[in-house]
């Protein structure tokens, strides 16, 4: 399973990194929106999307509505501290922060193929 993750704060993302990737997943990382989109952009294939949901160049749920549009089944999962300012794309679920990277990898394995 091949999953991005989107995360502005980098220890964050690379303790989620390494958990993902310890529970066998192949992980892309993006350190903004804005990156995030333009490896949207270069054609990258995905399996979930893991987003933050405030970030740089673009938020977690522009981030999502435009991977939906090419990928309408994506699997989406939000992670945030403001859980309060839902905007969930259909099909996503919203983890508060600070999560547990085996909550994360729970839900990824029910979305695994």
């Amino acid at each position: 399973m091949k999953v991005l993750i989107v995360e502005d704060d980098a220890f964050v993302r690379e303790m989620a990194v390494a958990g993902l990737e310890d529970a066998g997943l192949e992980v892309i990382e993006a350190g903004s929106g804005g990156e995030a989109l333009e490896l949207l952009q270069a054609g990258i294939t995905l399996d979930a999307l893991l987003t933050d949901v405030r970030l740089p160049g673009a938020n977690g749920w522009a981030v999502a509505r435009a991977y939906r549009e090419r990928f309408p089944e994506l699997p989406v999962l939000y992670v945030t501290g403001y859980a309060e300012q839902m905007q969930p794309v259909p099909g996503g679920i919203i983890i508060s922060k600070p999560y547990r990277i085996a909550q994360v990898v729970g839900v990824l394995s029910t979305w695994r193929a």
